[in-house]
């Protein structure tokens, strides 16, 4: 699944996924959800808050924070954060992939 990179306005930063990915992929029952990080050996262990499952779809981690400011992404323009592949991987593992980087990508709606 396509997910774009995700900031509060404040700080903090995360992936923001689909309303319609969230009932394909992730589990009710799921407290939280592991992700592993393109440039790192153990998974950002990432809760699943009320919010997430009602209209604030993001995975938000001061890791995942950390991962956009090592690789210069934590600053983008604005409608056009970042995009990668969150590839699950079974029983609540995922894995963030790059996407080849491109100009002007957009942001991913609200609720869709």
């Amino acid at each position: 699944m396509i997910v774009s990179a995700w900031y509060d306005g404040h700080s903090t930063y995360g992936v923001r996924i689909l309303d319609r990915e969230v009932s394909l992929w992730f589990r009710p029952e799921w407290e939280t959800v592991a992700v592993r990080l393109p440039d790192q050996e153990e998974p950002v262990e990432v809760p699943l808050t009320e919010s997430f499952w009602h209209g604030s779809s993001e995975l938000r981690s001061p890791r995942i924070k950390e991962f956009f400011v090592r690789h210069g992404l934590a600053k983008w323009p604005k409608n056009q954060p970042p995009q990668f592949e969150l590839e699950p991987q079974g029983k609540g593992v995922f894995r963030l992939k790059w996407l080849k980087k491109t100009e002007g990508q957009q942001a991913l709606p609200l609720g869709v």
